[in-house]
């Protein structure tokens, strides 16, 4: 059987490439993308201050993802002027969390969004949304987003175990920042 594809069919899904991974975080710029999920917040913030007390970067910006960084909604992408403040005042970024369906959409295409852009990004996502995380990624058009993956759930979990987790995390962070796997 013969197959006849058309020239004036939709265009593929344009993919995308890891943003290049700086050879160390000294001096560098964390920024953290606060989706609005439950301890997201607290569990990245906590994440970038210890990755950058260790590898000598800074936290230059905390900001929620919705316009103005004043507000967020994870089940939408960032807002435009997010974006570009993200562009202008960081090197990397810690975005999330991905815990459930639409957060863990919108966190992925965040990060893909940010990688295109030049922005080492690393999506925070938990056990329980790892796999959807994965497949997000993949059909969204870059299968080897960033991800960090802590245990499931973060909502409900209480401070002090975040803050272990997050501690926990920074060799994590520093390989997936300096070497994207």
């Amino acid at each position: 059987m013969t197959q006849i594809y058309l020239p004036d069919s939709a265009p593929g899904l344009e993919m995308a490439a890891l943003a290049t991974s700086p050879g160390s975080l000294a001096g560098k710029r964390i920024a953290v993308l606060d989706n609005g999920k439950p301890n997201a917040g607290v569990v990245m913030t906590r994440a970038a201050e210890t990755l950058a007390a260790r590898a000598g970067a800074e936290v230059s910006l905390v900001t929620k993802k919705g316009p103005q960084g004043l507000s967020a909604n994870a089940a939408v992408p960032m807002a435009r002027d997010v974006l570009e403040r993200l562009l202008a005042e960081s090197d990397l970024v810690i975005t999330g969390a991905a815990d459930c369906g639409s957060c863990t959409a919108y966190s992925v295409q965040d990060a893909i969004e940010l990688e295109r852009a030049g922005i080492p990004a690393v999506v925070v996502t938990t056990t329980m949304f790892e796999p959807i995380a994965t497949t997000l990624s993949s059909n969204f058009g870059l299968a080897g987003t960033r991800r960090l993956v802590l245990p499931h759930p973060l909502g409900g979990t209480d401070t002090p175990t975040l803050h272990e987790w997050a501690d926990a995390a920074t060799d994590q962070l520093i390989s997936l920042f300096t070497t994207g796997s």
